[in-house]
């Protein structure tokens, strides 16, 4: 320790001796060193045994970078270690605006640090630390904190700064005996509040310094470049295809509670009313519709998988026609459009629901005996028998959700008049084909927000559709939206108008070569005409 102490004092009087009284001025001559960066050296780590080193970089006019490395690999002996390493980056804002190109004065920070340790048998000062003698801990820490320190100018290449840091840093160890090989004690977690960083650094900065310019006397001679030429690139939307049959469908599950062994619907037995009142909802939003007509209503029964097969098939097959009968007396339709399917024991819900935990233990042996090829009446049995718990959560929790019912609602819209689609556009755009909205949008002054809104509006609605992800993506190239243009024609496919669209993204974003080859595997006259253009601007370059 007295070693340690006489070192700090030499290298205090050394840096004392050497720092001149104009430290902190910055040359005012014309020819003067700008760093860069600096490579630096903490004295008070060093002061610890260990080797460390950092490299600060600039990242802005007021702004740089560093990152501290430092490892200690010393063992004393058997009992006595201070082994760790440690990495800190740090991000620094220098305060004052004329000091900041060199590095000099205040500044502020933010960083964050962490490493791994393995230290024991070391008699801390002060008292500190008291159990470090006894005990050997071994572990990682992680942290970061808010910086201050402050930079002083020895010369052109050198600096001296000293920071301080507080912060927070999580700690993880395993303790043990500190004796050789000595036993496990425990492992633990603490959590740090305070200092996290002291140091007192010095740096050698690395830069340019700019050799003067001679003053050259002349007569000027101005020869006017002309501008480079601007191109103007011709985009082409494409019409959507006609449907013949604009056919649509709504879907949902109903969670029906039937008496035990029943399958006759009774609407104030549990949560019935709610249920059915759901699928009356969902029904009612097309049969009151007078643009919608319902084609065809599919009903498919569930049962859970406990209880036995035949029994189960009974009651899947019951409660699914009786939901059918349900829902034609709901909406008096004839009954040739329903049509009925049942699965007496929906074992491929329990297993998606099993495969979500297939990380514990007990649920992973569950998954492959439901996942077997075995009669499904063994596999219930083995499912009681070999784990009754997780059997008892399974009717409690899982199984209620494996008794539903299906269904799904088929309908067609009705076509719609130019006029008749310019109002339904703002209420019901769902029920507009893709070419009626490009019929809507042609009524419009190309260019015009209503225009633009028509075609961002069909993306929303089909928004997989290569055709609504062109005409959209068109859209956004005229405003110069050049992310949202990109993420449209991914989706627009390669048609020519396409290929076209994605040549003048790529000319407006820089990258020449790929438009034109983009230009050259459309055959539009657009693509034809925005070569042309890409090949005059290049040219006059």
């Amino acid at each position: 320790m007295q070693r340690i102490k006489l070192c700090l004092f030499l290298w205090g009087l050394f840096y004392i001796s050497v720092l001149p009284s104009s430290a902190q001025s910055i040359p005012s001559d014309s020819v003067i060193f700008i760093p860069t960066g600096s490579i630096k050296n903490n004295l008070l780590y060093d002061a610890t045994l260990t080797p460390n080193i950092g490299l600060e970089v600039k990242i802005g006019s007021r702004s740089s970078f560093q990152a501290f490395y430092g490892i200690n690999p010393w063992k004393f002996s058997d009992t006595k270690k201070w082994r760790h390493w440690s990495l800190m980056p740090e991000y620094r804002y220098w305060l004052k605006k004329e000091k900041a190109p060199y590095l000099l004065g205040w500044f502020t920070g933010v960083h964050a640090l962490g490493g791994e340790f393995n230290v024991g048998g070391v008699d801390m000062p002060f008292g500190m630390m008291k159990w470090l003698k006894d005990n050997r801990y071994e572990g990682w820490f992680i942290g970061g904190g808010l910086t201050l320190g402050h930079a002083w100018r020895l010369s052109d290449r050198w600096r001296l700064e000293a920071a301080v840091g507080v912060g927070y840093i999580r700690f993880r160890y395993d303790r043990y005996e500190n004796e050789w090989c000595g036993d496990f004690i425990h492992s633990g977690s603490y959590d740090y509040y305070g200092p996290t960083k002291l140091a007192l650094n010095i740096a050698y900065t690395f830069g340019n310094r700019p050799e003067p310019k001679p003053v050259i006397i002349e007569v000027p001679v101005v020869v006017e470049k002309p501008a480079p030429y601007v191109p103007s690139y011709d985009l082409a939307y494409l019409e959507p295809q006609a449907e013949t049959l604009k056919s649509r469908y709504l879907s949902g599950q109903a969670y029906l509670d039937f008496v035990v062994n029943k399958t006759d619907i009774r609407r104030d037995y549990r949560n019935n009313a709610s249920e059915l009142s759901k699928v009356e909802e969902t029904i009612n939003v097309v049969r009151k519709d007078p643009n919608t007509t319902i084609t065809h209503i599919s009903i498919h029964g569930y049962a859970s998988p406990e209880g036995s097969y035949q029994n189960n098939k009974r009651l899947a097959e019951g409660r699914a026609q009786a939901f059918k009968d349900y829902v034609q007396q709901l909406i008096d339709l004839p009954a040739n459009i329903f049509s009925v399917e049942s699965t007496p024991e929906d074992w491929d819900g329990l297993i998606s629901w099993l495969s979500s935990k297939e990380n514990t233990t007990d649920y992973s042996s569950i998954l492959d005996i439901a996942k077997s090829d075995a009669d499904l009446d063994a596999k219930e049995r083995q499912l009681r028998q070999r784990y009754p718990q997780q059997w008892k959560q399974l009717l409690a929790e899982v199984f209620p959700a494996l008794r539903h019912s299906d269904y799904r609602v088929s309908y067609t819209i009705r076509p719609f008049t130019v006029e008749e689609a310019r109002d339904i556009i703002r209420t019901k755009p769902w029920q507009l084909s893709l070419n009626e909205m490009f019929l809507v949008a042609n009524t419009y002054a190309p260019g015009s927000k209503d225009y633009d809104d028509v075609f961002e509006t069909a993306v929303k609605m089909y928004p997989d559709d290569e055709t609504a992800n062109l005409n959209a993506a068109v859209i956004a190239l005229r405003k110069d939206d050049l992310a949202a243009a990109g993420r449209y024609l991914a989706k627009a496919g390669d048609s020519a108008e396409a290929q076209n669209a994605r040549g003048v993204l790529a000319a407006k974003q820089g990258r020449y070569a790929e438009a034109e080859a983009a230009f050259g595997q459309s055959e539009i006259k657009e693509a034809k005409h925005n070569l042309e253009e890409l090949q005059r601007f290049l040219n006059s370059q």
